[in-house]
């Protein structure tokens, strides 16, 4: 080793071509430095200088002695992977566009240098379940009444909502304001509505409240004075329930108990009672003693008065008089045990099927003259009985009847009201009747055709089972038959048939049953 300086006033160089590598004031620029082997001291920092990279970078190397500018520890691109412990001494950075995760509290006793972004996920130290996390100066945390349940959809605020925009619910007519057991304490609203159903509470421009209805009514309460369930004031004036209920009272410009409502409906005033009319079911002096100034017509002009309930006078279209003619009309029944006409007639209907009944005052004959009617119908669905015994029923026109029932039946002449059957092909039935209805029949017979008419007359019986008939008359214009008869059991029924000789034959009859 020298014991003295290795210095040159000129400094050092090298190569056939002088390259100073050592100046005179001691900068070496070599193309190459090797140091093989110890320690080279190179003093502070600030007297290094490597050109390259980029702010904040640091001299990393690849692990084979090649140094580059990088981010410090970490690939380019790549997310930064966090310890949960930096030591003492030890260092540690998040750079810029990186982020860092991480799921339990990092002991720092080192150095954290965060310029990109640091999360914490997983379960929180801060927090316990269901709370929800908010930014607490930078660190997440959480707080007991600040809750969402992820079954029920349920969100707990322990404090204030402050609401920058309006509150709606996602859906109409289905969330409630609170409940019947959790009720809102005081409720303050700026604007002049609150809408309930087709209702509205509002205030007016002059201050007064105003209750709307769905159908329009409203309730309008405005002054100064108050207003409670007993009173109804207005100035000076005012109505009145006793706290008892038993009456009402009213007091007007300041005169208290000018009228007066008792619970018995009686009503007493201090001073007289002036009306455009009065209407009552009764007047009454103060002994009790009814008074009586006759009462008002009810109903509408023509109409006829009546009892109507025991206490008021009625009327109805239904009964009425007109008295220029003197014509009664109820569209109703009258029931009476006599109706008498000492005079004139009883008349039904006024059109083209108007009748009379009436009395011949000169003899004792009464009935149905003059009409126009062509029915008069007695009885319809139920029994009629005419004549009284040993009496004489007298027609004198036609009696036509499904059946005729008499005990003794006398008439001048009998005819038959049948209609003529056709015949037309063989056993063509000419009449029927039920086998249990009757035994037996006689039958007059009317034949006509082409060539002339024939008369007959037949018998007929049966047991039920097989009928049997015999022709015991007949007459013929032609001097031959122009049918021949024959009787069967269809069912229940008896027929009796015919079959003509010719086209075009026709055939009337009359019949006679017996029953057994």
């Amino acid at each position: 080793m020298g014991i003295r300086s290795f210095n040159s006033v000129g400094g050092f160089s090298v190569a056939e071509t002088p390259v100073e590598i050592v100046s005179n004031v001691g900068n070496v620029t070599p193309t190459n430095l090797d140091v093989s082997s110890g320690l080279s001291d190179l003093g502070a920092i600030g007297n290094v200088t490597i050109t390259g990279g980029s702010a904040n970078q640091a001299i990393i190397t690849d692990g084979s002695g090649a140094l580059s500018f990088g981010d410090a520890g970490l690939a380019a691109n790549t997310a930064a992977v966090m310890p949960y412990i930096i030591n003492t001494s030890e260092s540690y950075q998040v750079g810029a566009n990186l982020q860092g995760l991480f799921s339990q509290p990092i002991e720092i006793d080192g150095e954290l240098d965060v310029e990109g972004i640091l999360i914490e996920v997983g379960v929180s130290q801060n927090a316990e379940s269901s709370q929800i996390y908010f930014d607490n100066s930078g660190t997440f945390y959480g707080n007991t009444g600040f809750t969402f349940n992820i079954s029920s959809g349920n969100l707990d605020v322990p404090g204030n909502i402050t609401s920058t925009g309006g509150l709606f619910p996602s859906a109409n007519v289905t969330y409630d304001l609170g409940s019947a057991t959790n009720r809102w304490h005081d409720l303050y609203l700026a604007g002049s509505s609150i809408f309930i159903g087709d209702g509205i509470i509002q205030e007016a421009a002059n201050g007064a409240m105003v209750m709307t209805n769905g159908d329009g009514g409203q309730f309008i309460f405005e002054g100064s004075a108050d207003f409670d369930h007993t009173a109804i004031f207005n100035g000076t004036s005012n109505v009145s329930i006793d706290s008892t209920g038993s009456s009402v009272t009213m007091g007007v410009g300041g005169t208290a108990d000018v009228f007066t409502m008792a619970s018995t409906g009686v009503l007493t005033t201090t001073g007289n009672v002036v009306s455009a009319g009065i209407k009552t079911d009764g007047y009454f002096y103060a002994n009790g003693q009814a008074v009586s100034f006759g009462s008002d017509a009810a109903g509408s002009d023509t109409q006829i008065q009546f009892n109507d309930g025991g206490t008021a006078f009625g009327g109805s279209a239904t009964f009425t008089l007109n008295k220029t003619s003197g014509l009664v009309t109820a569209t109703g029944n009258v029931t009476g045990n006599n109706f008498i006409s000492t005079s004139g007639d009883v008349r039904f209907g006024t059109g083209a099927g108007a009748g009379i009944i009436s009395v011949d005052t000169s003899t004792t004959t009464a009935g149905v003259f003059t009409t126009n009617m062509t029915d008069v119908n007695i009885g319809l669905n139920a029994n009629v009985v005419i004549c009284g015994t040993g009496k004489t029923l007298t027609a004198r026109g036609n009696v036509s009847a499904t059946n005729l029932n008499a005990t003794t039946l006398s008439v001048d002449d009998l005819y038959s009201s049948r209609t003529a059957v056709s015949v037309g092909s063989s056993n063509t039935t000419i009449d029927s009747f039920a086998a249990s209805d009757y035994r037996s029949a006689k039958y007059t017979i009317k034949v006509s055709d082409s060539t002339g008419y024939q008369a007959l007359e037949i018998l007929l019986v049966h047991d039920g089972v097989t009928p049997i008939m015999t022709v015991y008359g007949s007459l013929s214009t032609t001097g031959a038959d122009l049918i021949t008869l024959s009787t069967v059991m269809s069912g229940t029924n008896v027929l009796l048939r015919a079959t003509p000789v010719n086209s075009s034959t026709s055939v009337n009859l009359m019949g006679t049953y017996v029953p057994d």
